[in-house]
């Protein structure tokens, strides 16, 4: 009977061995996965700084660019108001020149005006010899005008004011267009960069949330192990005891069989038997002698 439990108790050891080891092989497995999901998730808080710091770079350089791109508004609006006071002082000079209150460019909007009709209507030879003679007319009072305009030094000083001013005018528009442009590069980089943190962000959270549950899993591999390395020590522990048992049952047994042996020789001795060495010592060791 005993040796049937002791070898119920060694079957039993060897399954929790096996338990063991595929519990000891889990938790290793999920622990090395906790490892890599802390260095990815690292390597994410890196970048998602990165981005972050590339955001507000764009977001700074956008907002000085802006900064320019107001400056260069507010001159191209300056030189607006300078361009429309020297236009007036051109149509007041020229009205000063001509008492008949028509100026130089009304006489090249009709100009056009004729040319354009000319070009793109079909018209009656009749219609056509109009047009011809208002535009010899027109274009004789405009050379007229030029040639008194020309030599009027007030009207010249204004004009070439009003070039100087239109240049600069169209350059600040021009910068204006560029910068705003530049600025709009860098606030869809600075929306990029967001965009790409919210991405990071999100990964994060999803390994955040594997990290959790394969947590759980590896802490339950490590508790079963820790289980079944008790059961086992405890069944070493039983094994143990039963063959302490085993010992001091057979100790017990030969101790028995000695008593009962020297028991024999003592009254043997009793009665004068001769006895060898060998059994004396015996009564001896059994303390009956």
């Amino acid at each position: 009977m005993e040796e049937i439990k002791t070898v119920e108790l060694e079957e039993k050891k060897k399954e929790l061995k096996k338990k063991l080891e595929e519990a000891k092989n889990s938790r290793d497995i999920l622990n090395k996965k906790l490892s890599e999901l802390r260095r990815k998730k690292e390597e994410l808080k890196e970048e998602l700084t990165k981005k972050k710091k590339e955001a507000l770079m764009h977001k700074k350089m956008r907002n000085e660019i802006n900064e320019e791109v107001a400056i260069a508004k507010k001159r191209r609006e300056e030189l607006n108001r300078e361009y429309e006071k020297v236009r007036n002082k051109l149509e007041e000079t020229e009205k000063k020149c001509f008492t008949d209150g028509i100026l130089i460019e009304n006489l090249y909007k009709k100009r056009e005006a004729l040319e354009f009709k000319q070009m793109t209507r079909q018209l009656k030879r009749r219609e056509e010899e109009e047009i011809i003679e208002k535009l010899a007319s027109i274009n004789k009072e405009i050379r007229e005008r030029e040639n008194i305009l020309k030599n009027n030094q007030e009207f010249k000083k204004y004009l070439e004011l009003e070039i100087k001013i239109k240049e600069e005018s169209d350059k600040e528009h021009e910068k204006v267009r560029e910068l705003a442009a530049r600025a709009q590069q860098e606030h869809e980089k600075m929306l990029e960069c967001l965009n790409k943190a919210r991405e990071i962000l999100r990964e994060i959270k999803k390994i955040e949330e594997e990290y959790i549950i394969t947590k759980i899993n590896a802490d339950k591999s490590h508790n079963e192990f820790v289980m079944y390395l008790n059961s086992i020590k405890e069944i070493e522990r039983l094994m143990e005891g039963k063959k302490e048992e085993g010992k001091k049952k057979k100790i017990d047994k030969e101790k028995d069989a000695l008593m009962k042996k020297a028991e024999e020789l003592y009254d043997k001795f009793k009665r004068g038997e001769k006895l060898s060495t060998e059994d004396l010592l015996l009564l001896q060791r059994a303390g009956l002698i």
